[in-house]
């Protein structure tokens, strides 16, 4: 089995909802949200084998939002449900789910 899954994909870009391209949405989702989902899937059966955990790293804006950050924010928000789901469907397998929500790294 595979005792640990570290999932910490994430790109972002800014832009008001108006004036956010719809592919720029699909970019951001693309990476942090189903870049997750695929690789949990692919290594879960490991994961459950050895009772292990999955750590997905997602971001504070991934349970509260910002301005101009639409399409990172709701990435994050279903790195965050996914998250809460899995943990819950494998808890009785004794797998471990742990979500990390930074916040922003960027000096002031």
């Amino acid at each position: 089995g595979l005792w640990g899954l570290v999932n910490n994909a994430g790109v972002s870009t800014f832009g008001e909802v108006e004036f956010a391209n719809l592919d720029n949405y699909k970019k951001v989702a693309e990476i942090n949200l189903w870049g997750t989902v695929r690789v949990t899937k692919a290594f879960l059966p490991l994961i459950r084998r050895a009772k292990g955990r999955v750590v997905n790293i997602t971001s504070m804006l991934g349970r509260m939002v910002s301005p101009s950050r639409s399409c990172y924010c709701i990435s994050k928000f279903g790195v965050a449900a996914f998250s809460d789901c899995l943990r819950q469907e494998m808890y009785r397998w004794g797998v471990r789910v742990i979500l990390i929500e930074p916040s922003n790294f960027m000096a002031a």
